[in-house]
């Protein structure tokens, strides 16, 4: 009886102990854990991008190619190149990206294709300057996106 006590407490507590909202790939070579601690570190310091990625992402799984990317409706899907840098910062900011992405399709919201981009760099941008320490690397790409996606609607819209 105690026990049973003991159990629905922990499951009233911790609510989602036992059950991963999202399911997270579990290839090998530490991966999985990679991606359970980028999630925690965006949990800890970016709540609206926690929800964001809890509501839109169902799974994780990891591809073999340059970039990361999804697949709909509900799949973050990193690239086995983006795993090799092994940086957690630079999975919790592709696991906002992505989302952000996942999140535009579920909601049909219309834009083109270079805003969209421009957007979902800005909420990666967003969480990195919320982190004590990052990545020069990681910091000046997120930039360098914002600015090349800035600067071709401005060229469309010439």
């Amino acid at each position: 009886m105690y026990i049973k006590n003991a159990l629905i407490f922990l499951l009233f507590v911790f609510p989602n102990i036992g059950s991963s909202q999202i399911k997270i790939d579990d290839v090998g070579d530490g991966w999985k854990f990679k991606v359970d601690s980028a999630l925690s570190l965006i949990q800890k310091t970016d709540p609206e991008n926690y929800t964001i990625i809890t509501t839109y992402c169902k799974s994780v799984e990891f591809i073999i190619s340059d970039r990361s990317t999804t697949k709909l409706p509900s799949t973050i899907a990193i690239s086995t190149g983006d795993m090799k840098i092994g940086s957690i910062n630079n999975i919790a900011a592709i696991l906002i990206h992505e989302s952000w992405h996942l999140k535009i399709n579920k909601e049909k919201i219309k834009m083109e294709d270079d805003l969209e981009e421009l957007m979902c760099y800005t909420k990666e941008y967003g969480f990195i300057c919320k982190l004590p320490s990052v990545e020069d690397w990681l910091f000046k790409n997120t930039i360098n996106q914002i600015i090349y996606y800035q600067s071709r609607l401005r060229e469309k819209n010439k």
